[in-house]
């Protein structure tokens, strides 16, 4: 069927693609001016503008994400892959983990890796600092992979078909790693094709998130662990 009988399913790609593109833009150029930098002089260690960039990106990625599909496409969010995890997705996140985990853990005590991890330079973290850490990781990540793995993925692929689909979400999610430099951009690639796949092949974004989260907070675990001038201390009772 063509796209001029099925005009929704193009405004839907063109939304995703939209929000993807406005929201990254949005995105960093709040977090780059120069009175949002002012909040690293305030705090040195890092820890408010990492944590507001992480709610900002919930708000750049998820809740316009949804918004976008509930009030503009007035569609289910089950159409862009927000349906239950099912078996597949809880095998393919026990296998990946068995790879990721351990390579997080002989690369954090890289140089290269413990330059930018943990993103809160703080030097005693408390177990509060590390759940609150946590829990802005899972909220961000969470709109990071609605965004790409469920809403752009899944309006992408009635358009452009599957591996068109998974090729532009792997260029774009490839692009905004960029900033990262360049192990992660291109490290990005090989990943943004087989988790784009997976989600295909389970039909939800939930093993991107979950996935995502493992390599996240392991790799935020293992460099607190790893740096030299970073400890971990229990609060106070």
């Amino acid at each position: 069927m063509s796209l001029i009988q099925n005009p929704e399913l193009l405004l839907a790609f063109i939304l995703a693609f939209s929000v993807v593109s406005f929201g990254f833009i949005f995105y960093t150029v709040i977090t780059k001016s120069p009175s949002y930098l002012l909040w690293e002089d305030l705090s040195p260690d890092n820890t408010i503008p990492i944590i507001s960039q992480r709610l900002l990106g919930v708000f750049f990625f998820g809740l316009s994400s949804l918004v976008v599909i509930q009030f503009v496409l007035h569609a289910p969010p089950a159409d862009f892959g927000v349906s239950l995890p099912n078996s597949k997705t809880f095998l393919w996140l026990l296998i990946l983990s068995v790879v990721i985990i351990p390579m997080n853990y002989f690369n954090a005590k890289s140089p290269e890796n413990l330059s930018q991890y943990p993103q809160i330079r703080k030097a005693e973290w408390s177990t509060s600092l590390l759940a609150l850490s946590s829990l802005s990781w899972v909220a961000y990540l969470f709109a990071y992979e609605f965004m790409f793995r469920g809403f752009l993925l899944f309006a992408s692929i009635p358009i452009l078909g599957i591996w068109p689909s998974i090729i532009l979400n792997t260029a774009l999610y490839s692009l905004v790693h960029i900033p990262k430099g360049n192990k992660e951009t291109l490290g990005a690639i090989p990943f943004g094709i087989l988790i784009s796949y997976l989600s295909i092949e389970t039909g939800t974004f939930w093993l991107a998130f979950f996935v995502h989260i493992v390599l996240a907070l392991s790799n935020e675990w293992f460099s607190i662990a790893a740096h030299p001038q970073i400890c971990l201390k229990r609060n106070p009772k």
